[in-house]
C-alpha cells in the first residue's frame, strides 16, 4: 500500500497507477479518486508528459518501489476538500540505486507560502529513512531563485553542470 507522509498543512499522498492514468488522461476523475479538489491549471506547465510514461513503465518493472516515484501535495488545512496544490517525489534509476533524484513543482498560486519547503522536507525525511540512498541529487535553472533556495534550505549543495542544457546539479549527501 502506497505511503501518505503528512505535515502540519499538507499530505504527500504517493501517486499509483490508477492515479496516473487519470492524470494523464485529464478526464476529471483525479479529484474523485483522490477526494480532493483540483485546480482547473493542474497538471502544471512544468510537467512534461513523456514522465507519464515513464512511471507507468516504472510501476510496472518495479511495484514494490511506487512510493519512491511521485507524490501529490494536497493542501489539507482547506476547510471543504484538500486541495492538489503541487508534486514532489524521487526516483531512483536502475543503473544506481544508491542515488535519488529529488524534485518537486508547486502551482504559481500556491508559491512563496512555504509550502515546497514544507513538502521537500517531509519528502527527504521520508528517503532518508528509507536507508536505501546515499546521495539525492536535484536539477534545477538559475533564474529559478526561488527553487535554488528551497534546495539550499533543504542542506543541497551546488556540484556543477546539470543533465540537461543550463540547470545546475545540486547533491545532498547523507
Amino acid at each position: 500500500m502506497p505511503e501518505t507522509i503528512t505535515t502540519p498543512r499538507l499530505e504527500l499522498i504517493a501517486i499509483t497507477p490508477e492515479a496516473l492514468r487519470s492524470e494523464q488522461a485529464a478526464d476529471g476523475t483525479l479529484a474523485s479518486i483522490l477526494n480532493c479538489r483540483v485546480p482547473a491549471e493542474w497538471p502544471h506547465a512544468d510537467w512534461e508528459p513523456h514522465v507519464f510514461e515513464l512511471l507507468l513503465s516504472t510501476f510496472a518493472e518495479h511495484p514494490e518501489d511506487i512510493d519512491w516515484h511521485r507524490y501529490i501535495l494536497l493542501r489539507s488545512e482547506d476547510q471543504e476538500k484538500p486541495v492538489l496544490i503541487g508534486t514532489t517525489g524521487a526516483f531512483r534509476w536502475p543503473s544506481n540505486r544508491s542515488e535519488a533524484e529529488f524534485g518537486y513543482a508547486i502551482l504559481p498560486e500556491f508559491r512563496l507560502h512555504g509550502y515546497a519547503t514544507e513538502a521537500a522536507k517531509a519528502m527527504l525525511a521520508w528517503i532518508e529513512a528509507q536507508n536505501a540512498v546515499s546521495t539525492v541529487i536535484a536539477h534545477t535553472y538559475p533564474e529559478l531563485l526561488g527553487s535554488i533556495r528551497i534546495l539550499e534550505r533543504c542542506n543541497f549543495t551546488v556540484s556543477g553542470p546539470g543533465a540537461e542544457p543550463r540547470t545546475f546539479r545540486y547533491v545532498r549527501q547523507r
